[in-house]
């Protein structure tokens, strides 16, 4: 809106989430290793019903019969860069497949859609692939995943939502000399809560600046800082719970 602030925090496609796991076929992914492949922001599926029919002892009135399915999800969505909608990693992934395909290997993956109230699970081949610039601190990308494994199919109605109950930080200090840089990790609590975004802040930009990939904040000390204290806030998007890391910074 006119004369708000602009935030990029909230973007289309937090109400459904595309997950990915590496894996084989025979073990379905444990909670855990479900990670977010961005945020989507148009999906369509088809589940492709093939059919037969049959006139035999109907009066002379076809019957039809679902013989097969053959489901097709078209996922497109964006991503920030270094932001934790990221966690899967599309370059990553689509490294991955480049590589699967080079060594004579289908390139494989569990995917995990959540719409409504219900996931599409399922281990699937990316039929297709596409990655693009949309502004500059926001790529979008294009995927499109045909089921591989048949028995692997599952529609599951979703659980009541887990909500989030605490962020921790390890660890909560740190020095820094300008023009360096360091980690610390951010915990979710509970692990299984369904909505583990959060924002990472910073109360001196000049003199500390913050990325977050996955679970990990990066701090990095611009070369010309001035040599004091910087609070890092992280806040989750469930819940607004905060923890900060105070971080100082020192100048030879």
């Amino acid at each position: 809106m006119q004369g708000c602030p602009t935030s990029f925090d909230r973007m289309i496609g937090r109400a459904k989430t595309l997950e990915l796991a590496y894996g084989c076929p025979d073990v379905l992914p444990a909670e855990g290793d479900w990670k977010l492949m961005g945020l989507p922001t148009t999906t369509s599926w088809d589940l492709s019903p093939e059919s037969l029919n049959s006139d035999a002892d109907e009066g002379g009135i076809t019957a039809t019969m679902i013989s097969a399915l053959d489901p097709t999800y078209s996922i497109e969505g964006e991503v920030r860069t270094k932001d934790r909608t990221d966690e899967f990693g599309i370059q990553a992934f689509v490294k991955y497949i480049v590589d699967e395909v080079k060594a004579l290997r289908q390139p494989a993956v569990w995917m995990r859609l959540h719409w409504g109230d219900y996931y599409h699970i399922g281990y699937m081949v990316p039929s297709g692939a596409s990655d693009g610039g949309g502004v500059k601190e926001i790529v979008t990308y294009s995927f499109e995943f045909k089921l591989n494994v048949g028995t692997t199919f599952q529609l599951t109605q979703a659980d009541t939502d887990i909500p989030v109950t605490g962020v921790t930080l390890t660890p909560t200090t740190s020095s820094l000399a300008a023009g360096a840089s360091n980690t610390f990790t951010v915990a979710i609590a509970p692990t299984d809560a369904d909505n583990k975004l959060f924002t990472v802040s910073s109360s001196v930009p000049a003199r500390a600046t913050v990325a977050a990939v996955g679970n990990t904040v990066t701090i990095s000390s611009p070369s010309n800082a001035t040599a004091g204290t910087a609070v890092i806030t992280v806040k989750t998007d469930d819940g607004d719970f905060s923890a900060t890391h105070t971080v100082t910074v020192t100048v030879p």
